[in-house]
């Protein structure tokens, strides 16, 4: 199973809570041309310094095609590109992203773990769009997090999906 999580809803989290079951499935290392000994953690997220690998997106879809077949649920960012490719081979996800009122929320947990600001611009300045594109989403199945919620809360509405499926 995928599941496609927004910025701050606790995908690393829950990984290293249920390492046999999750997989946090990072973007950077797919999406830019990054030094092997650096660490960029949340402040390298967004950086514009990065350079983009030509090889983006395609090499990041061919890896989570791969990693699908580990068994464990993989944990990837809502990126509208990595969607759009997955919606095109037709291979399911399950969207999670949180209610339009938790922006301020989102803004300080976003503060708090030492994003850019250039992360916070794209992840909270422009909040109402991400979110009307993950409304409009008829590919995914929906959870929409509540103001106060992290993926480990609503593990058992995810997993239903997976059941139901």
């Amino acid at each position: 199973m995928i599941i496609a999580a927004y910025a701050g809803t606790g995908k690393t989290t829950l990984a290293n809570m249920y390492p046999a079951r999750f997989a946090d499935f990072v973007l950077m290392p797919y999406k830019y041309e990054l030094e092997e000994d650096k660490d960029y953690g949340e402040t390298g997220k967004a950086n514009p310094d990065n350079f983009q690998r030509p090889d983006w997106p395609h090499n990041y879809i061919a890896a989570i095609q791969e990693a699908m077949h580990d068994g464990k649920h993989l944990l990837i960012p809502t990126d509208y590109l990595t969607l759009a490719h997955l919606q095109a081979k037709n291979i399911p996800y399950v969207l999670c992203y949180p209610e339009r009122e938790a922006k301020e929320i989102y803004r300080r947990r976003y503060m708090d773990r030492g994003n850019n600001e250039n992360f916070i611009d794209i992840f909270a300045e422009h909040w109402d769009n991400w979110i009307d594109m993950f409304e409009q989403d008829n590919h995914g199945h929906h959870v929409v997090l509540r103001s106060n919620e992290y993926l480990s809360d609503v593990i058992t509405r995810i997993e239903a999906i997976e059941t139901s499926n």
